[in-house]
């Protein structure tokens, strides 16, 4: 899927992150203010969930039940189905894609009453990694925090640097956006904002050993190395494939 002159810059970044991304400072990096928060019954990052890369798709027609399609929304974000061609749903609700799908059938349906049904939401999830117990991706299920989905990630390591947790999220284009976070004890003492960050889909966590250098740098690297060493999609401009890690040397 990817072009070999993509292929070599990943393998490329991927040699340089293993070879030891030094300290990473992280003070300079925007912090947790203006990011959407988890209030006291919890807060979902989307007012309407958004269709997903990963997603499985239930398309039901009332009157044409030969067409019922199961379908799963393909990494470009794209399905394909009977009598039409090609479609993007990805950023789409399941209502918008009802309507969109009610007007082109109506050129080959008299009465193309349609029903969309998300069955399985795999795009709603973030990936906790670094020095917590086990790196993994959690699903976002109603709001939940960052700091709540490294405890779901089995807790931190006792090397694991609290004050210097680095979130990542997709920016506007789909570029990776790195957060400051200060999660320590003390946070918790002085009640920082940072406790309550809510998560959103396609975040990625990174609880640090030590501080980080050039930290626009790093996430790039980091990035590389969900693509290339796991086995899920995050949405960061392209399809990356991830798989867990075989180590905590994130």
């Amino acid at each position: 899927m990817w072009g070999m002159g993509l292929k070599c810059s990943l393998v490329v970044l991927a040699v340089v992150f293993a070879a030891g991304c030094s300290a990473i400072k992280v003070d300079h990096l925007p912090g947790a203010e203006g990011l959407p928060l988890v209030g006291g019954d919890g807060v979902v990052p989307e007012l309407e969930y958004l269709i997903r890369p990963g997603d499985d798709l239930e398309i039901k027609f009332f009157y044409t039940q030969e067409l019922n399609e199961a379908i799963k929304v393909r990494p470009d974000g794209y399905i394909t189905l009977q009598l039409i061609d090609e479609l993007k749903v990805a950023g789409m609700t399941p209502k918008q894609l009802d309507a969109v799908l009610t007007e082109k059938y109506s050129k080959h349906l008299k009465d193309p009453s349609i029903a969309v049904i998300a069955r399985s939401f795999k795009g709603f999830r973030a990936y906790v990694g670094g020095e917590v117990s086990v790196p993994q991706v959690v699903s976002l299920e109603g709001g939940m925090s960052v700091i709540q989905a490294i405890y779901r990630a089995g807790g931190t390591l006792p090397t694991a640097n609290m004050e210097s947790v680095v979130l990542i999220r997709k920016g506007p284009n789909g570029e990776p956006i790195p957060y400051h976070l200060d999660l320590s004890d003390g946070a918790v003492e002085q009640s920082k904002v940072d406790l309550q960050v809510a998560l959103s889909p396609s975040d990625v966590i990174y609880v640090p050993r030590s501080p980080i250098a050039n930290a626009n740098r790093w996430v790039q690297q980091y990035i590389t190395d969900l693509v290339l060493f796991k086995g899920i999609q995050l949405g960061f401009g392209v399809s990356y494939v991830i798989e867990h890690d075989k180590d905590n040397n994130d």
